[in-house]
């Protein structure tokens, strides 16, 4: 009934406010915005925007809450982890058009879901046996192949900032102070966590930029080829991981739709 009513209504209502859910609003606007953005439908934006406001409600329910040394922690760490420091990090936030209050509450705010989630997994305590990693395993061996072959680039500068450059030039433009490799390399001679990295980065495109007792590198690949399925012992953790993420999703659903079914919803048009 909430998702008929909200979606029946929207082309009536353009800036008013669709449901209210545990005093947190949800707006017409905002709904379109959100599947606009996400390029999905408004039933599934729904849906998103209805956790989002459960989430934000149990939070304030259970005062969970980020301390300025926590949420100044985080920042260092993104700042860090992006080749640069905090008053780096800040340019580069208002550079593109950002507003950095609004970058550090977003900040505090994902810090709150994190104890939140580590609060409802906790008290889950969920368990997994390699019985059950093996079994889905089996049933899903195509989600554990990975390319045989690979080509890419590896380049490895002093500073995040040259690798940007070359990220959005040509792969085989850059400048003195960035040292290049081509590389053709086998599956099996990738540390299991580039190797993961490498198969969920696009042939064509470039991966994240990395920081190394070298500097910073980043890879582009140019071409993954053929296709292998291990064995269960080589991705034996990988496939305890996907288990574990499938019972964290069944968890997490039905702590909300439980706080679903007992929160005040009000409609308004």
């Amino acid at each position: 009934f909430l998702l008929s009513f909200c979606l029946a209504n929207a082309s009536q209502i353009s800036n008013g406010i669709a449901v209210v859910i545990e005093n947190e609003p949800i707006t017409i606007n905002e709904l379109r915005k959100a599947a606009a953005q996400l390029k999905t439908d408004e039933t599934t934006a729904l849906n998103l925007l209805i956790r989002d406001r459960l989430e934000t409600a149990q939070i304030k329910n259970l005062k969970i809450e980020a301390s300025d040394y926590e949420v100044n922690q985080r920042l260092e760490k993104i700042a860090n982890d992006s080749g640069m420091n905090v008053a780096g990090l800040r340019s580069a936030v208002t550079s593109k058009g950002g507003d950095y209050a609004q970058f550090k509450d977003d900040v505090a705010k994902s810090i709150k879901q994190e104890k939140l989630y580590q609060s409802i997994f906790s008290e889950a305590k969920i368990n997994i046996s390699e019985n059950a990693a093996r079994a889905y395993f089996e049933q899903n061996p195509s989600a554990f192949a990975r390319f045989s072959d690979i080509s890419v680039t590896r380049y490895v500068a002093p500073s995040a900032d040259f690798l940007e450059v070359a990220r959005k030039s040509s792969p085989m433009n850059t400048n003195h102070s960035v040292h290049m490799d081509v590389l053709d390399l086998k599956s099996e001679q990738i540390p299991p966590q580039l190797r993961e990295i490498f198969q969920q980065t696009a042939d064509g495109t470039f991966t994240q930029i990395f920081q190394t007792p070298e500097g910073f590198e980043m890879f582009y690949v140019a071409a993954k080829k053929g296709q292998v399925v291990p064995s269960f012992e080589e991705v034996k953790n990988e496939a305890m991981n996907a288990v574990y993420r499938l019972e964290q999703e069944r968890v997490i659903g039905e702590y909300f739709n439980k706080l679903l079914a007992k929160a005040n919803v009000k409609h308004l048009r």
